[in-house]
């Protein structure tokens, strides 16, 4: 089991998330804000992050990805967004950054991203 923080300001993107998280059997950890989350990132408790990359509160992209990397200290980070870019896409490719994901983003493709991070060779069943 794997504590997994979500940071999206996006209230069904963020339940949907969870959801998935918890029926996977890991503990889910909300944040709605860059705030938030950074406070939550903050702990070790913490092992994979799912952020948005577009939060109301948030720096501008490449500041917020720089600052994601650097608060995720080697643990997987898996970028979201509704609005993909190119600059967006270069960032993605730089180290630190385990997947980048464009919503709608499929379920299949969530639960091998989170098997894959946490080193599980199979998935969990689902509930």
């Amino acid at each position: 089991m794997a504590n997994i923080l979500i940071i999206d300001d996006d209230i069904a993107v963020r339940e949907y998330l969870a959801t998935l998280v918890t029926r996977l059997n890991h503990a889910a950890f909300p944040a709605a804000t860059c705030a938030e989350g950074l406070a939550q990132m903050a702990t070790a408790a913490i092992q994979i992050i799912i952020a948005d990359i577009y939060l109301p509160d948030s720096p501008p992209l490449g500041e917020w990805v720089d600052q994601l990397k650097t608060k995720a200290a080697g643990r997987p980070l898996i970028l979201i967004t509704g609005e993909p870019s190119e600059e967006l896409a270069a960032k993605a490719q730089g180290g630190g950054i385990t997947a980048f994901l464009t919503k709608p983003f499929e379920l299949a493709f969530i639960k091998s991203l989170l098997s894959q991070a946490t080193g599980s060779s199979a998935a969990p069943p689902a509930r």
